[in-house]
């Protein structure tokens, strides 16, 4: 006969007894829902962008310039082989033109969108319950989604969204108008 292992006994107790363990313990609460933004700079105030709107942000791509009544529309640009129209944020805010905007960030939209901007200063996770609701009724205003206090600065949240409908909007709205003619 062979005797029984007395210390593969008592692993397999300290086994079980982990096991078990496992389900008397609390189970550790749920960390609070995250938010990624992009903090970025126009006309030297700081603002931010979701991430979670933002497709790819590429930094020295030059948009070639179209013929165009829009002052806010730098050009076109191939994304991934897509040939996308690029707006100047700044302009969209009611800010004045960029003067050379380094970043293009392409939005997450039906269409091909993107926007431009001057600097991209880095990106930042914060708690989804850090953001407010945004104050004021001026044009800037009307993109911004939420603010939130980075600091001791508050960050306007960009609603990028917005933006395109704005955009899209006043790209169709003459169109409709010519055709009535």
């Amino acid at each position: 006969m062979t005797s029984r292992d007395p210390t593969l006994a008592d692993k397999a107790a300290d086994l079980r007894a982990d096991f078990d363990g496992t389900f008397a313990r609390a189970q550790a609460p749920e960390p609070p829902p995250q938010l990624d933004l992009l903090v970025i700079r126009l006309a030297d105030l700081r603002y931010a962008l979701p991430l979670h709107d933002v497709l790819e942000l590429l930094s020295d791509r030059c948009p070639v310039p179209v013929p165009s009544s829009r002052s806010d529309l730098l050009g076109l640009v191939g994304l991934r082989g897509v040939v996308t129209p690029v707006y100047d944020l700044s302009q969209a805010l009611g800010h004045a033109p960029a003067h050379q905007p380094r970043f293009v960030a392409q939005v997450r939209a039906p269409v091909p969108f993107a926007v431009a901007f001057e600097h991209f200063e880095r990106h930042v996770r914060v708690p989804a319950t850090a953001l407010a609701t945004p104050r004021g009724n001026t044009r800037t205003e009307a993109f911004i989604r939420a603010s939130l206090r980075l600091e001791q600065y508050p960050l306007p949240v960009i609603d990028l969204s917005a933006i395109f409908e704005s955009v899209t909007r006043r790209r169709v709205a003459p169109e409709r108008a010519e055709e009535r003619r």
